[in-house]
């Protein structure tokens, strides 16, 4: 979006604002959280606080740094009430386990190791989490995060102290991880539809019984190398004359889901990576990553809102380029 889209929508954002971040008490936080959310939508190659604050005519690097880093603001609440406006209205026909990685340099940054990222296609210091998507044909909402700590951090207290990871969190693999967050998520009385995943989460068993037990509907790959049989299953003789060809199965219309909110899940990850700066956060603590995530999420919300909502000019995504000569009033 540039200055003049932003400004556009502003006296919307403001009434976002004070309805998502109605939890976050002082309302000098709130104006800084409506003012992070604009640096976050406003064309620019670099999301990160230096660089928004330098395009807003009310960002100030310091307070910027001190809402996102210092404060105490709990984020669970709205991350919750993002979900509350947002399921409604995507209506979706899937919930989408994934996970995104960043690569870092360094070793003092919350979370990162050496480790498979994604993001590069091989073994790279980085950081990694795990997240939910609601999603359908035309719009999908990150409804909940979870930052991987890998073992070697679990048991760091010095590096743990530093980035103040609370002393309740420790290292739980990441399909745990999936499940702590579906579990959030029924307990503030959301269901998914479906719970669909790729096989780096599919192919574990455990996932699959814990969803069945939670009774979710779910679609999941799983490796090629991958055998499933039903429990009751009883092994047959093949037949002397030779082996008898399996007759094909029809297909359920329910697998198409997961292509469609495959690519639906791939299309905004690139509009929060790449437009809303989900990877350009330069903090290292733990506190201050929950933050940003959470901001993220609450702009790619609003955006998504304005969007779906009926005799309004659709927004334009965020640009990766240069803004800095704009400045919103």
């Amino acid at each position: 979006m540039d200055a003049h889209e932003v400004n556009r929508v502003r006296a919307t954002l403001a009434l976002y604002v004070a309805d998502v971040f109605a939890s976050v008490p002082r309302k000098d936080q709130r104006a800084k959280g409506d003012c992070y959310l604009r640096g976050l939508m406003l064309d620019g190659r670099r999301k990160s606080i230096q660089a928004m604050a330098s395009r807003l005519p009310d960002g100030n690097e310091q307070n910027l740094q001190q809402f996102v880093n210092q404060s105490t603001w709990d984020p669970v609440p709205v991350q919750r009430r993002i979900c509350e406006r947002m399921l409604p209205l995507i209506d979706p026909t899937a919930w989408v386990i994934d996970d995104v990685s960043v690569p870092k340099d360094g070793r003092m940054s919350v979370g990162v190791a050496p480790q498979y990222c994604g993001a590069l296609g091989k073994r790279a210091n980085c950081q990694v989490a795990v997240s939910v998507h609601a999603a359908s044909d035309t719009a999908s909402c990150p409804l909940q995060w979870r930052l991987f700590l890998p073992t070697e951090w679990a048991s760091d207290t010095g590096r743990r102290t530093v980035t103040r990871v609370p002393p309740e969190v420790t290292h739980r693999e990441k399909w745990r991880l999936a499940l702590d967050m579906l579990d959030t998520l029924a307990g503030w009385g959301m269901r998914p539809p479906v719970v669909v995943a790729d096989a780096a989460y599919g192919t574990n068993a455990h996932l699959r019984t814990e969803l069945a037990d939670r009774q979710l509907a779910d679609i999941l790959a799983v490796r090629a190398d991958v055998t499933a049989h039903p429990f009751d299953a009883k092994p047959v003789a093949p037949d002397r004359n030779g082996p008898v060809g399996c007759r094909p199965t029809p297909r359920s219309p329910t697998w198409s889901v997961w292509p469609r909110v495959r690519r639906r899940i791939e299309h905004d990850y690139r509009e929060l990576k790449h437009g809303l700066g989900l990877d350009h956060f330069e903090g290292r603590s733990w506190p201050g990553w929950h933050h940003h995530v959470t901001l993220v999420t609450a702009a790619h919300a609003f955006l998504t809102e304005q969007r779906l909502a009926p005799k309004a000019p659709a927004p334009v995504s965020p640009s990766t380029k240069s803004s800095t000569p704009s400045r919103t009033s």
